[in-house]
């Protein structure tokens, strides 16, 4: 190691010129990773971030919780036989608008049981349970944006049902869409407004007890809170995709790093073969070489974790950009191994360097 940081110092400038190509590859990797995130939580948030562990679901669904139908008396007999609490879901996409304005706005509604436990955390405002009024909503903060604030009234375009805003929550998205809880009541009136015949059924129940697996129900699947997440429409595909995308550019980058540093090494030959003649064993070159990688690429992956942490709290909030610590942990991690593992093509080419053919020996 000692001798690994003699030849960092002496040889600065050639090794700030690789830091500052590995602070902007890892910047690149950290960046595109915490993109990635942003996108996949822009289809799930409101899944993942609800208090609810078992989804029970038709099973002509294919897990697929927005085609799914139960009716009332499966709802019954689930809330009379399990101990603990179940409550109803809906899923619906339509559109709001704000009073006076045409413009219509992207929703996907949440209905739920008002004080119910799947009932979003507030960043401000009051709880479904909570609002006196005879349709109250809760809204993603992204509406704030389009310039709606608490007490509003909003209009379903379809129906002309109006909803006055009590509270708004955070980070509440499904499938692109921003979202908004209302009561099963309300979404009952839209659904008989759009259809006279509408007969009462949910989309899914909702449980944390995992007694719900010992009931004897027909027609249903109980399924995770992470098989829901990955049978939400795009959601598979943009992941996984995007996915391969960050993991091909940590090993470009790492195989860059390694190219370089096999570049610096077929130009210190001569050093090298001075080392060997002077009796330094090829195993403590090899562990001189690792260490500078494992030292450069260290230095580079926390300077970059730095820069797109602080560059991450300027980017404006329309930005799908979440990065939590430990993918960012995760990410680092991958790029110093694999970078360390590409220095094995230096340590290849020093020990097949012979002292008396590179300093002149042989004549």
């Amino acid at each position: 190691m000692k001798m690994a940081l003699k030849e960092l110092r002496y040889n600065k400038k050639k090794y700030i010129l690789i830091e500052v190509i590995i602070l902007l590859l890892m910047f690149m990797v950290l960046f595109l990773s915490g993109l990635v995130n942003g996108l996949g939580r822009a289809v799930t948030s409101s899944i993942e971030l609800m208090n609810g562990t078992y989804f029970v679901i038709s099973d002509s669904a294919e897990d697929i919780i927005t085609v799914s139908n139960i009716n009332a008396e499966v709802y019954e007999q689930v809330a009379n036989e399990l101990a603990g609490e179940v409550t109803t879901l809906d899923i619906q996409r339509m559109y709001l608008q704000k009073v006076g304005e045409e413009e219509k706005i992207n929703v996907t509604y949440f209905a739920i049981e008002p004080g119910s436990f799947i009932e979003p955390e507030l960043m401000e405002g009051i709880s479904l349970a909570e609002a006196d009024v005879e349709n109250p909503i809760i809204l993603d903060d992204d509406y704030m944006l389009e310039g709606i604030e608490l007490s509003d009234t909003v209009i379903d375009s379809s129906t002309s049902i109006e909803f006055t805003v009590v509270g708004f929550s955070k980070n509440q998205m499904y499938g692109h869409t921003s979202v908004a809880f209302i009561s099963t009541d309300s979404y009952t009136s839209i659904r008989e407004n759009l259809n006279p015949h509408y007969e009462v059924s949910y989309h899914a129940l909702v449980t944390n007890d995992e007694g719900i697996h010992d009931l004897d129900l027909e027609g249903v699947v109980i399924d995770d809170k992470q098989t829901v997440i990955e049978n939400i429409p795009s959601y598979s595909a943009e992941h996984t995709t995007i996915t391969m995308v960050v993991w091909l550019l940590v090993i470009i980058s790492s195989v860059i790093i390694g190219v370089f540093y096999y570049i610096m090494t077929i130009q210190k030959e001569k050093q090298f073969a001075v080392m060997k003649s002077i009796g330094i064993s090829m195993g403590q070159i090899s562990i001189m070489i690792v260490c500078q990688v494992c030292f450069v690429a260290c230095i580079g992956a926390l300077l970059a974790n730095i820069l797109n942490t602080s560059m991450s709290f300027a980017l404006p909030q329309t930005m799908p950009y979440h990065l939590e610590f430990t993918d960012a942990l995760g990410v680092s991690a991958a790029f110093i191994v694999i970078s360390v593992f590409s220095s094995l093509l230096s340590i290849i080419k020093v020990s097949k360097v012979d002292p008396m053919m590179v300093i002149g020996g042989e004549q």
